[in-house]
């Protein structure tokens, strides 16, 4: 009898004991198949991009600009665009090295040394930049300010190329005379040792890296902050570089333009939130 008993009792137990992990087997996770972020805003897929930017130039030898920058890309995926930018100088600002140089130079205009009215002649600087570029987007996120304020955010970089159009910093006419040395527009190559300087005006190839990031107030506006190099050749105190004694083309150098710049980015149609 005792022996019936103790029987049950462990048929009963092993009953039970088996019923939780057949309970578990059955039970699925509300979490099985789920996507590994949920609500996840796209702030950039399939949008357009129009960025309106304004800012100055940063490593100009003679002077700075003052730029306004437009912007307009399509977002391909939400790390990956296309778009054009122009860049256009509105005024321009003497630099402490400029005011320097003219207060230091002679008067007439001795050797190799030219006068002021001969220096300020020969300087040139960007007018306008008009590049195409790629947009990578590899940083993204949200950040709080005091655990009060959220906003989502990106960094980027931006290749590119295309062209800078280079126009004198001064006024005056292209063909003038100081000291008995003549001033004129540089050509490809010069056999005239009275030019002792030459603007360089026109058109130059260049290429282009930007990096900046973005501060999104919603899903449509965002702060934008961006740092630029522009390269292209140029000889921007128009003056013999390689010192063959002739000032023409052959004297360009590549010449770095640094750029820094803020503005205000609208984004639409209205973002994408994956499920």
């Amino acid at each position: 009898m005792m022996k019936r008993i103790a029987l049950s009792c462990l048929s009963l137990a092993s009953i039970f004991a088996a019923y939780p992990q057949t309970a578990h087997a059955q039970h699925k996770s509300p979490l099985a198949d789920a996507p590994a972020i949920r609500k996840r805003v796209e702030l950039r897929d399939k949008r357009f991009e129009i960025n309106l930017s304004a800012g100055s130039t940063l490593n100009e030898t003679f002077y700075h600009d003052i730029l306004l920058q437009g912007h307009l890309a399509f977002h391909i995926t939400d790390f990956l665009s296309i778009g054009g930018v122009g860049i256009f100088g509105v005024s321009k600002l003497s630099t402490g090295f400029n005011d320097e140089l003219q207060s230091t130079l002679p008067s007439p205009a001795q050797g190799r040394a030219p006068d002021s009215a001969a220096a300020k002649a020969g300087m040139n600087k960007p007018s306008s930049i008009l590049l195409g570029q790629l947009e990578l987007t590899p940083f993204t996120g949200k950040f709080s300010l005091f655990g009060k304020l959220f906003a989502h955010y990106d960094f980027y970089i931006s290749p590119g190329a295309g062209l800078v159009t280079l126009a004198k910093a001064n006024s005056g006419s292209a063909q003038q005379t100081s000291g008995g040395a003549t001033i004129t527009e540089c050509v490809d190559k010069s056999t005239d040792l009275n030019v002792q300087t030459c603007v360089v005006t026109g058109s130059q190839l260049a290429g282009s890296v930007a990096v900046g990031f973005h501060s999104f107030f919603n899903d449509y506006f965002a702060l934008s902050v961006e740092l630029r190099d522009v390269i292209n050749k140029d000889n921007p105190a128009g003056r013999d570089v390689n010192g063959d004694q002739y000032v023409d083309k052959r004297d360009l150098t590549w010449t770095q333009h640094w750029m820094a710049t803020v503005g205000l980015a609208v984004y639409f149609p209205k973002a994408d939130i994956s499920p």
